[in-house]
């Protein structure tokens, strides 16, 4: 079935588009859909991580001190020797070092660990930042002295800013101890912050402080092993941090307004077979064979080294594993840093024009698939195509692009479009039955109307069919009424035809139309009445017994002497609905309607005159009073009639 558009009202606009956008409204400002996309972005990074080819980059070279390592190097490792040595041997091998710990109190013997430091290949130290609200309400991080003070300016960035966004700020930080840190190139953060369900997705990349920034470790490791001026690097905050490699080579990091990057997971740490035990390293330092090993796996890459034993105190959550180093986190990064000029290497985050642009694109669809769509089946349909059109999009975007999955809000946002316009289209159908089923219940009796509705026959194309048509007239009405008030001669007609009307309804006729006494009425349509003479006849026949009781109370209340004629005719008609653009009518026309007609006016007052082919039908059924000829208009020879008998 087939909806016309949409009145345009204030309740229908409410339902199809500012009830949708408040309900939208809700959910987003709730959260729930932001929800709804970190659950389908973390089913995307889970078949990344278990499915995608995405590797990490062979530049890096994870060296872990493990349960093996601490229980090999446990003296070596509280005097700092080990690190000394591990150090010497990743200098010889040309690698650049990340080291995942907190240096914060200088030992005795920390003369040669300095030193391998300050020789070593871009070597990166760990601190960790405390935000401003987080120190005033801890009074046990303490300022930083002079001397520390001095070590942090030395590795503060100064970067090209063009959007600062919400990048968090420093108060203070954990540092290593100054001998160590003026050793280093340069001194990185290393903090790491879950979302709200423990979930590691993103990390900062920066730290504001002072009039500088502190980097993370991954990035400072990447920008170190590349060469790159801290002062060439570009923020924009809520779009991108640029990585100048070259002059022809840019990498743009997507970013939040917080600086924070998404962790762009490539593998498991169950299945990363790559992690190098820092024992290993370490006995490198004293054997040859062994140090050939080592320097054609390490040359010219980074090692990060970081803490992983049995007390997986540096563990956290991720969206495919629920054990994962913290340190295995620093690592995804880097990498994906590293391979800033592939594919997929980072998570993309959605523009706020995109999203805009979205929003807005999908309003405009639904009005137009409302304003243009009249069928229900298309109107779904239009609706469920936009819907799986943007689906793909999201996949396409996520499969070729990595871009975060914003999802959620604009199907959201649609389905409640869609819902409010349905809703707001069955309320206009229901008022356009509710109307229909009224104006049906004045031409046919309750049952047919209802029947008529329950099989959707409301075209009423024009067709060529047998039917019975019945003609009454009120005897002397005009005459009556000419000096009768208007109100008491609208009184009387209203009771007058509603009981005509009731009487045809109930032998199943249909009421034409009414024309001031005057009442035309035919039987046999809109369904098949094989019966529709004699069905006729008795609505006649009770009409005008009707009329004689109706008659002794207008006698006495209007002086009206109440007599009524009534003609019968069957034939062939033209009946369906007829009219021009602006106005149309159910009814009948032909040359035996207008012999019905002549019936009627030739019928004596209280009197049913039929025509032959009435007679022919139900002869038997009724009583007449004989045949009779009558000269009616239009006709050259007299007409053969018969009057009921009543």
């Amino acid at each position: 079935m087939s909806f016309p558009r949409i009145v345009k009202r204030p309740a229908h606009a409410a339902a199809i588009l500012v009830f949708p956008a408040f309900a939208a409204g809700l959910l987003f400002f709730s959260g729930v859909t932001n929800y709804w996309d970190t659950g389908l972005y973390d089913l995307c990074i889970k078949a990344r991580v278990l499915y995608g080819n995405e590797t990490q980059s062979r530049l890096v070279a994870p060296i872990d001190i493990n349960d093996v390592s601490i229980e090999a190097l446990s003296e070596q490792l509280d005097t700092r020797e080990a690190f000394t040595n591990v150090l010497d041997v990743l200098s010889q091998s040309n690698s650049s070092v990340a080291l995942d710990f907190l240096f914060r109190y200088a030992k005795k013997d920390d003369g040669a660990f300095i030193d391998s430091i300050y020789n070593s290949k871009d070597s990166v130290l760990a601190a960790a930042a405390v935000e401003e609200q987080i120190a005033e309400l801890n009074p046990l991080y303490r300022e930083l002295t002079e001397a520390e003070r001095r070590m942090l300016r030395m590795h503060t960035w100064h970067i090209n800013v063009i959007k600062k966004g919400k990048i968090p700020r420093a108060a203070t930080f954990l540092l290593p101890f100054p001998e160590l840190g003026e050793a280093g190139k340069q001194v990185a953060h290393i903090n790491m912050d879950p979302d709200p369900d423990g979930v590691y997705r993103r990390v900062h990349l920066l730290y504001e402080w002072e009039d500088g920034f502190l980097p993370s470790m991954p990035l400072a490791a990447a920008v170190l092993y590349y060469g790159v001026p801290a002062e060439s690097i570009i923020l924009k905050a809520g779009s991108y941090l640029a990585i100048p490699f070259s002059e022809e080579e840019i990498i743009r990091i997507p970013i939040d307004e917080y600086g924070r990057m998404f962790i762009p997971y490539t593998e498991s740490w169950k299945d990363d077979k790559k992690r190098i035990p820092f024992h290993v390293i370490a006995g490198a330092k004293n054997d040859a064979v062994l140090f050939d090993t080592v320097f054609s796996s390490l040359n010219n890459r980074i090692a990060f080294i970081s803490e992983i034993n049995a007390n997986q105190k540096d563990f956290g959550s991720t969206s495919f594993e629920r054990l994962y180093p913290l340190s295995g986190v620093h690592i995804e990064v880097l990498s994906g840093i590293l391979n800033g000029f592939e594919k997929r290497a980072f998570i993309g985050i959605t523009s706020p024009v995109f999203k805009l642009i979205t929003i807005l694109l999908f309003i405009v669809i639904a009005f137009i698939i409302n304003k243009k769509v009249k069928k229900d089946l298309n109107f779904h349909f239009c609706h469920l195509t936009v819907l799986l059109l943007f689906s793909v999009l999201t996949f396409i975007r996520w499969q070729y692009a990595a871009v975060f999955p914003w999802y959620s809000l604009p199907v959201v946002l649609m389905i409640f479009l869609w819902t409010g316009a349905f809703l707001a289209r069955l309320n206009v159908h229901r008022r356009e039955q509710l109307l229909l089923r009224n104006a049906l219940s004045r031409y046919f009796p309750h049952a047919l109307a209802e029947r008529i509705m329950r099989e959707r026959k409301t075209d009423f194309i024009p067709a060529y069919k047998e039917l019975t048509i019945l003609f009454s007239d009120i005897s002397g009405f005009t005459k009556w009424s000419s000096d009768k008030n208007p109100e008491h001669v609208h009184g009387f007609l209203n009771e007058y035809l509603e009981c005509m009307a009731d009487i045809i309804f109930t032998h199943g006729g249909t009421v034409d139309k009414f024309m001031g006494d005057g009442i035309i009425a035919f039987f046999g349509d809109p369904f098949e009445m094989h019966n529709h003479s004699e069905q006729c006849l008795k609505a006649a026949a009770a009409m005008q017994e009707k009329i004689r009781l109706l008659a002794e109370k207008w006698k006495s209340a209007s002086d009206i002497d109440l007599k009524v004629r009534i003609g019968v005719n069957t034939g062939k008609v033209i009946v369906g609905n007829l009219g021009s653009k602006t106005r149309i009518e159910y009814t009948v026309i032909g040359s035996d309607v207008n012999l019905a007609q002549r019936m009627e006016s030739n019928a004596p007052p209280g009197g049913i005159l039929v025509t032959a082919a009435v007679w022919e039908k139900v002869r038997g059924k009724f009583t007449f009073s004989g045949k009779q000829f009558v000269t009616v208009k239009g006709y050259s020879e007299p007409i053969e009639a018969y009057l009921l008998e009543v």
